[in-house]
């Protein structure tokens, strides 16, 4: 139960004041795990006695942590001694709080003082206690860094990983500003002069010196050390919101080199377990996780979803056409499809959703909180999109889709084997019915969809035999939270394949007859779209792109008196550059829609405001900033830049500014803060047909809640 130093055969036993004994206490199981070799010269201690805490001193009974001095008998040796009871490292690496008993000699005016040797006897008694108690590696990294702000005499702590010019942060200490995951450009860290020297390097207060302006971590004090774990390189930073009045010393160096080289074993134990756990979880082909870790994760999100009371969905996934595949190129080859067939899959997932390889070509999807069918046919529908992008292998092409089985907990069963089950049947039934299309189990929530959510009936013939349909995607007011436009994006249905990617419903239309085919469908479906959701009382706007630009197909709409009224509804998106074509049909065409009432929106803005200031004399209603705006302005200061440099400009010409492709929470918040006034993205919603569109929007309006 405790570990022993090896055995001193010296006659006598000295305390003083340079001499400490200490011992590791576990209070929960009421047993002693350490003691040192002066611990074990004064307490007798040998294999064949009892070590409870009280054994060795009657006053440890009491763990409260304290001071007190006591006499230690043993024969006709009296000692007088200073014991100091104490947490040993607190965090949740330890729940059950082990101590630390320090034991000095006491004499006139004695007292306990804080020194490096007694830090690192206590950096060392952690260690040993996490071996011991088979703590992970990481649990060991955060448990040494835990008592090593504390023995440094700092506020908190960052290591970090170099990856070329950045530091991806890996551990944080008591620095809510700082998460796991953050990357830190070693230019803007106080680890750079460390860093650079390979060592170890200081800054007293930030504020007062030059290379301390600037920096990413928060604090006025910091000491930053260098240290490789094999070929990587590591870097460790105390930092402090003090500044600090006097220099470290060399004790201060020589136990940050002691709490360096505790770090890089519990690094080096955390690599080896990711190394054997990905042996024994992941799939050697794909790279994606296993049988194994599916069922894995199935069960924690059945318990989960049981203990929540919420929904959650499996979705079992078989590759259409992937044996043809094989029949062609061979085995070798179609290891090369399956793998990128699985890297396209997981490209679209968000962070809540799990991919796993069931083996073969059958994959498995489970999704946590699903209180909606379109969360799930939203799934299909990227799945749809990515596989019919062409695989190419030497000079074969291949384009593939998928059979999609669904099972609901607990709608559908409550166990993981009931649920593989149901989803493994309803895929069968998919594939049945001529495969690239989810099912759902008969009498759920729906029996029946293509993928991509988009049932048959849905889909327009128009324009001819293309097979074109329009999604729509929210535009919502970040104020009021209601939706003021739709976006109406176009998209092509095969036959077979289902849902193809975006790109492929403009790649038909390459002349002239057919860009403006494809716009007068377009004007006329949004247009009457419009109209059908302000019936039924929707007031907001269908934003739209056109190809041609031909104002023939602006009169064409109003030969339609059911939409003519609803022409101001309509709002057309166009480029900065498209707007400043100087070509005569162009300012036809612009013209023509200023006289109908159809408003115009600039869309993929990227921060030129002098293209602002030219189109002040259109009818813009909004302005769309550019995706890739969106996407950096957490992590670019340009970007954030350019951003609020727009909202002032476009704001002052009484036009909206609107956020597009916003993915996640964060990107939603930093862009409210900024001012933006709406926001538009798979964080709200993906384009869903305007039926499912209809269905969302009255969710939405009745607070959210679906059966």
């Amino acid at each position: 139960m405790f570990e022993r130093s090896p055995p001193d055969d010296g006659p006598t036993v000295e305390v003083d004041g340079a001499d400490v004994a200490f011992v590791v206490i576990d209070p929960l199981a009421g047993a002693v795990l350490y003691v040192n070799a002066l611990a074990e010269r004064i307490f007798g201690v040998t294999e064949d006695r009892p070590l409870r805490p009280e054994d060795l001193l009657a006053e440890l009974a009491d763990l409260a942590p304290r001071e007190f001095e006591t006499e230690i008998v043993r024969g006709s040796l009296a000692l007088r001694v200073m014991v100091r009871v104490e947490t040993l490292s607190p965090g949740a690496f330890n729940p059950g709080g082990a101590i630390l008993v320090t034991i000095r000699g006491a004499g006139p005016g004695s007292a306990i003082p804080r020194d490096a040797s007694r830090r690192i006897e206590r950096l060392e008694a952690l260690w040993r206690l996490v071996v011991r108690r088979g703590f992970a590696g990481a649990e060991q990294v955060r448990a040494i860094l835990g008592e090593a702000v504390r023995g440094i005499g700092m506020d908190s702590a960052v290591l970090a990983r170099l990856d070329g010019a950045e530091l991806v942060v890996e551990f944080v200490v008591d620095l809510p500003e700082i998460e796991q995951g953050a990357k830190i450009p070693v230019d803007r860290s106080p680890a750079n002069e460390a860093l650079l020297r390979a060592g170890t390097f200081a800054i007293l207060d930030a504020q007062a010196e030059v290379r301390g302006e600037g920096l990413l971590i928060p604090g006025r004090a910091f000491l930053s050390t260098a240290f490789h774990v094999d070929e990587d390189r590591w870097m460790l930073t105390f930092a402090s919101a003090e500044p600090r009045t006097a220099p470290f010393d060399s004790e201060d160096w020589h136990y940050a080199d002691n709490v360096v080289e505790a770090l890089a074993r519990s690094i080096e134990r955390r690599e080896s377990e990711a190394r054997i756990e990905a042996l024994a979880y992941s799939d050697t082909l794909t790279s994606l996780p296993n049988r194994i870790a599916l069922l894995t994760r199935l069960d924690e999100t059945i318990a989960e979803a049981g203990r929540l009371g919420t929904r959650a969905a499996v979705l079992f996934i078989d590759i259409d056409g992937f044996k043809a595949v094989n029949d062609t190129i061979g085995h070798r080859g179609g290891d090369a499809v399956l793998a990128e067939v699985a890297q396209r899959l997981r490209s679209t997932l968000r962070r809540e959703e799990f991919i796993g390889r069931l083996g073969g070509d059958e994959f498995a999807i489970i999704m946590t909180h699903v209180a909606q069918r379109h969360q799930i046919e939203s799934i299909a529908q990227r799945i749809g999109s990515v596989l019919t992008a062409p695989f190419a292998v030497d000079e074969h092409r291949f384009s593939l889709a998928a059979s999609i089985g669904v099972a609901i907990y607990p709608d559908d069963a409550t166990t993981r084997e009931e649920l593989l089950a149901v989803a493994d049947a309803a895929m069968y039934k998919s594939k049945e019915q001529g495969g690239a299309r989810i099912r759902f189990r008969e009498g759920g929530w729906t029996s029946e969809a293509t993928v991509g959510g988009v049932a048959p009936s849905y889909l327009s013939t128009e324009p001819y035999e293309h097979g074109f349909l329009l999604a729509y995607q929210p535009v919502v007011d970040v104020k009021t939270q209601r939706v003021v436009a739709a976006e109406a994006l176009v998209r092509r249905v095969h036959p077979v394949h289902g849902l193809l990617a975006p790109d492929h419903g403009w790649s038909i239309a390459r002349d002239e007859p057919g860009r403006r085919d494809l716009d007068r469908w377009v004007l006329r479906e949004a247009t009457s779209q419009a109209h059908a959701w302000a019936m039924g009382g929707g007031d907001f706007s269908v934003d739209v792109n056109l190809a041609a630009y031909d104002p023939r197909e602006i009169e064409m709409l109003f030969a339609d008196e059911t939409v003519t009224a609803d022409l101001h509804r309509l709002r057309i998106e166009m480029s900065a550059s498209q707007f400043q074509s100087q070509s005569p049909e162009f300012a036809a065409f612009v013209e023509r829609c200023t006289t109908s009432g159809i408003a115009f929106v600039l869309d993929r803005f990227d921060g030129g405001f002098g293209s602002l200031q030219s189109l002040g004399h259109l009818p813009v209603k909004a302005v769309k900033l550019d995706r890739a705006l969106v996407e950096s302005v957490a992590s670019n200061q340009t970007s954030r830049a350019l951003i609020e440099g727009t909202l002032v400009v476009a704001k002052s010409l009484g036009w909206q500014v609107i956020a597009k492709g916003v993915e996640t929470a964060m990107q939603q918040e930093l862009l409210v803060s900024l001012g933006v006034d709406g926001v538009q993205g798979f964080y709200i919603a993906h384009p869903m047909t305007a039926i499912d569109f209809g269905l969302w929007l009255r969710q939405r309006e009745s607070g959210g809640r679906s059966a």
